[in-house]
């Protein structure tokens, strides 16, 4: 049997972190004392019971550890009816536990922490109202008294005007018979979060009895709101099978234990919407996974691999902050200070940022190229001095294979800031060939030529028609220049050097159909009395 001391309590982790709640003041509105004096001290005492307030704190510690025999200590046991008497103070103080899960919030607890207890409230000062609970026959209030010690020091318990009605009230709030025929059948001690094991078999037991009704309505509301023939179907009901469900039946669950009442601990729990909570973040995230496979979907019909597989960090990200968002709710609803938890994760979020100032520069590069694809895998690209096709994009750095049949990875973050050259994005290739014919031509035969290159151009079947253009240019030292200005409709380089090539050789025959000849570079020297070329 655990012993409830003035300074350690041996209990589980619920109860501790009740006993947490309650000394920082959480459970109910604690009264302020009457200004006119600084309180007295209270009473050195082993439970505890110097005040009401940790005199009902020591019962809910004790009671929450179903620890029957330290909760009859806080119970004023003197001159009750012999019926009561009988029944023990173990049994009395379950009883009591029992009937304040059942009828009394956390939050509605009005105790005061000084010796005197509460002043000016209509009460004899050695009474504190405890809680005030619907009865049998209207509203029964239950008080702490003021009572003597063994040794005569005052201390306060739960008065024996309210222990004296605690039959009564818990045969008004007992459990339906088939409750109580699985109660006697489990272990009378023992449970998680301060509620008793037959509670929690009752409660799964239903939920798990509810599950395939809860399953049809899902399949049905599948079927209803998406067609088969569409290809969301399958996540649609994957996410109304599994995570809607599954919420269902926590739900259930948890309506059941409230019924069944619920014990301090898990009603800190329940008034901090923790259940609500999960519930919500993990709706959220089965929303965020349906998007997610449906986007990723779109992006690979529209060929872009790439962008799709970048869905799947983004959602995952998505989903962290989700919980931490989540996370941070319900710590403001268990009364943390929110406000230093947030400074906190500043300090640390900005240490976390420089240390990964990079990575996170080359991430945000890869969601630079990824969405607005600059390149993509398997373009022909020149980056600086590196010219090559693009085998990979990852989320740290971008790999290419350069002509040489090497491999060059550059970081993310500075492709995404550069200038790059995308050679397989071109919709046609450039034809732009510059003449230099020699200064023995005529204009008669330049004429001629220009002429004719015009026409090839314009008769070729893959020679754009609206841009072809063949101009006389410029003298210069050792030719006359002629350029060509048109384009070829094609984006294969090997097709564009097949008809570069064809129209290269038409040139060189029509230059040569009108005795014409190409300019060679030279240079002329002039001396005294001869000329050296």
């Amino acid at each position: 049997m655990q012993r409830l001391g003035s300074q350690v309590i041996a209990c589980n982790f619920p109860t501790r972190l009740l006993a947490y709640f309650l000394a920082s003041g959480l459970i109910g509105a604690v009264a302020t004392a009457l200004p006119a004096q600084e309180p007295a001290e209270p009473p050195r005492d082993a439970l505890d019971r110097g005040t009401p307030f940790s005199s009902a704190r020591g019962f809910l510690l004790a009671a929450g550890a179903q620890d029957y025999e330290t909760a009859a200590k806080f119970l004023d046991l003197r001159n009750l009816p012999q019926g009561v008497a009988a029944a023990g103070g173990p049994e009395l103080a379950r009883q009591l536990d029992f009937i304040l899960s059942k009828s009394v919030d956390v939050e509605d607890y009005a105790l005061d922490d000084t010796p005197s207890g509460r002043q000016g409230d209509d009460l004899p000062e050695f009474r504190d109202l405890l809680a005030s609970i619907p009865g049998p026959q209207g509203t029964v209030d239950l008080y702490m008294q003021h009572v003597p010690r063994s040794d005569g020091v005052l201390i306060w318990k739960v008065s024996n005007q309210s222990v004296a009605v605690l039959p009564q009230l818990y045969a008004h709030y007992a459990n339906p018979a088939w409750v109580e025929f699985v109660r006697t059948r489990l272990p009378q001690y023992g449970g998680f979060l301060g509620v008793e094991w037959y509670k929690w078999v009752i409660a799964i037991g239903i939920g798990l009895l509810a599950w395939p009704v809860f399953h049809l309505i899902a399949v049905l509301l599948s079927r209803i709101l998406v067609s088969r023939d569409n290809p969301l179907f399958s996540l649609v009901r994957r996410m109304l099978t599994r995570p809607l469900t599954a919420l269902a039946v926590i739900l259930l669950i948890a309506v059941v234990l409230h019924r069944l009442g619920l014990g301090a601990v898990a009603q800190k729990y329940a008034d901090a919407k923790t259940l609500i909570i999960a519930v919500v973040v993990w709706f959220v995230w089965s929303l965020i996974g349906l998007y997610q496979k449906y986007k990723s979907a779109r992006l690979t019909e529209q060929g872009r691999e790439g962008a799709a597989r970048l869905t799947r960090p983004i959602a995952n990200l998505t989903r962290l902050l989700v919980l931490l968002a989540g996370l941070l709710f319900w710590l403001s609803n268990m009364g943390v200070n929110i406000s230093t938890v947030l400074a906190g994760l500043g300090v640390g979020g900005l240490a976390l940022a420089l240390a990964l100032q990079k990575p996170l520069e080359d991430l945000m590069g890869a969601l630079t190229l990824f969405s607005q694809q600059p390149v993509r895998v398997g373009d022909f690209c020149k980056y600086g001095n590196v010219t090559g096709v693009v085998e990979e994009i990852g989320l740290r750095s971008t790999r290419i294979r350069t002509l040489s049949n090497t491999v060059v990875c550059v970081p993310n973050s500075l492709i995404a800031h550069s200038k790059i050259e995308n050679y397989t994005a071109r919709e046609k290739y450039h034809y732009q060939p510059v003449l230099r014919l020699s200064y023995t031509s005529s204009p008669e035969q330049i004429r001629n030529i220009i002429e004719g290159i015009r026409s090839m151009l314009e008769a070729h079947p893959r020679v754009l028609k609206d841009v072809v253009r063949v101009r006389f240019t410029d003298f210069r030292d050792d030719a006359i220049l002629v350029k060509v200005h048109s384009y070829v409709n094609s984006t294969d380089v090997s097709e564009y050097s097949e008809i570069a090539e064809e129209l290269n050789l038409k040139i060189m025959e029509i230059v040569e159909g009108h005795s014409a000849a190409f300019a060679l570079p030279s240079r002329m020297v002039y001396g005294s009395g001869e000329v050296a070329a």
